[in-house]
C-alpha cells in the first residue's frame, strides 16, 4: 500500500508540472490503553506505549471552483519508539512505523465564497479571514511494529502489521509568505479504531495475557509548506 500510494502522489504532481503540492511535518502526542495496560504492568513504568511520535508528509492541492472548500490528498510517514526495562540488564525495544493516506479537506468558513488566488499567497487581505480554515481529515494507515527482543522472551510479538482508518478534526491558518508558498500552522485531533496486536502474548512463558484492539487517539500539532511553481508574477 505504502509504496502504490508513493507512487501515485508522486506521479499525480510529475504530470502537472504547474500544480500546487506541499510538504508537512507534525508532532504527535498518542494515547493505547489497550497496549498501555500491558506495557504497564509488565514495565512498572506509568507512562503509555508510544506516547510521541513525529509524521512527515507530502500533498497535493486542487480546491472547489466558487467556493473556499481546498482538497490536499496527502502521504505521510510516521514513526514512534519505546523502550521497555525489565531488569537492570535487560531491555527490550519497540517501534511503530506508520504509513498513511490521508484525504484532508480545509473548509474556509470566513470567506467560505471567496474567490482569493488560494492558498492564501503573500500578504494581502485580512489574515484570519482569508487565511482560517476547519481541518477534516479521514485517511487509511498501515502500522508496522517492530521489536527488538529481551534475552527471556519478548513482552509483544517480534513483529506485526495492521491496517485501520483514522479520522482526524481540527483547525489551521493559512499565512501567506510570497507569492510562491504559504505557511499553514494547524492543530488536530485524531481516532485510529481497532487495531490489534496480538490476540495473545504469553508473557515470559509464564501466564498469558489478552491484548485486546486498541483505539490510538492522537493530538497533532503540525506546519505545513504549500508550493505553487506556477507563478509567473
Amino acid at each position: 500500500m505504502k509504496r502504490i500510494g508513493f507512487i501515485l502522489l508522486l506521479a499525480l504532481i510529475s504530470n502537472n508540472l504547474s500544480a500546487q503540492f506541499g510538504i508537512s511535518g507534525r508532532y504527535t502526542k498518542n494515547t493505547n490503553k489497550a497496549w498501555s495496560d500491558v506495557y504497564q504492568d509488565v514495565s512498572g513504568d506509568k507512562n503509555t506505549l508510544f506516547s510521541s511520535g513525529i509524521e512527515l508528509g507530502v500533498n497535493y492541492w486542487f480546491r472547489l471552483k466558487n467556493y473556499r472548500v481546498e482538497f490536499l490528498p496527502e502521504i505521510t510517514y510516521a514513526t514512534s519508539k519505546t523502550d521497555i526495562r525489565l531488569s537492570q540488564v535487560m531491555l527490550e525495544s519497540h517501534e511503530k512505523q506508520s504509513y498513511h493516506f490521508n484525504f484532508n479537506i480545509q473548509i474556509y468558513p470566513l470567506d467560505f465564497e471567496g474567490d482569493c488566488d488560494c492558498p492564501t499567497w503573500s500578504k494581502d487581505g485580512n489574515l484570519i479571514k482569508k487565511g482560517f480554515y476547519w481541518l477534516f481529515s479521514p485517511g487509511i494507515v498501515q502500522h508496522s511494529i517492530a521489536t527488538t527482543p529481551s534475552a527471556i522472551s519478548s513482552v509483544f510479538p517480534e513483529d506485526s502489521k495492521m491496517t485501520s482508518f483514522r479520522l482526524g478534526v481540527g483547525a489551521g491558518l493559512d499565512i501567506g509568505i510570497t507569492d510562491l508558498f504559504t505557511v499553514s500552522p494547524f492543530a488536530m485531533y485524531s481516532i485510529n479504531p481497532s487495531n490489534e496486536w496480538a490476540s495473545q502474548v504469553d508473557l515470559y512463558q509464564i501466564y498469558p495475557v489478552t491484548i485486546e484492539k486498541a483505539t490510538i487517539n492522537q493530538w497533532h500539532a503540525g506546519i505545513r509548506l504549500i508550493f505553487r511553481p506556477n507563478y509567473k508574477g
